[in-house]
């Protein structure tokens, strides 16, 4: 009957190589999106209301102002001068949104993370139980 030691080998090394590297490239995947692809800058929007309607108004990273058009309804709540944190992206500030944006690619950094842990702990314990 083989011993479990013997048979743990294979095992570790196989969720290693299994693990680790797909592990890897979901977070360097996370990564790129987030830094590039779904990147959210947060500025002040201040309520403005003037002849041509009532929205927010905000200054982005190069200091352009932007105006978003809301209908009063939308901003019930809000007084003109309020201000309030509006999300909106670098390259295209016509892309904005009051809430706070989810974060980019969440399932493939939980599943990153978790696949680089198991990979890792089975590198080290491949490294380990020969010891013993």
């Amino acid at each position: 009957m083989p011993d479990v030691l013997d048979m743990a080998g294979p095992i570790l090394e196989m969720l290693t190589w299994m693990c680790l590297p797909v592990g890897l490239l979901l977070l360097f995947y996370v990564g790129f999106q987030r830094r590039f692809v779904h990147p959210w800058d947060m500025a002040e929007a201040v309520v403005y209301s003037d002849q041509t309607g009532v929205g927010f108004r905000w200054l982005d990273r190069k200091h352009q102002v932007h105006n978003a058009p809301m209908s009063p309804h939308d901003i019930r709540d809000l007084a003109v001068g309020e201000t309030l944190p509006i999300y909106y992206h670098p390259k295209r500030p016509t892309q904005w949104q009051i809430t706070t944006p989810e974060e980019a690619a969440k399932t493939a950094s939980a599943l990153g993370r978790v696949l680089t842990a198991i990979g890792s702990v089975a590198l080290l314990a491949g490294f380990v139980l020969p010891m013993f």
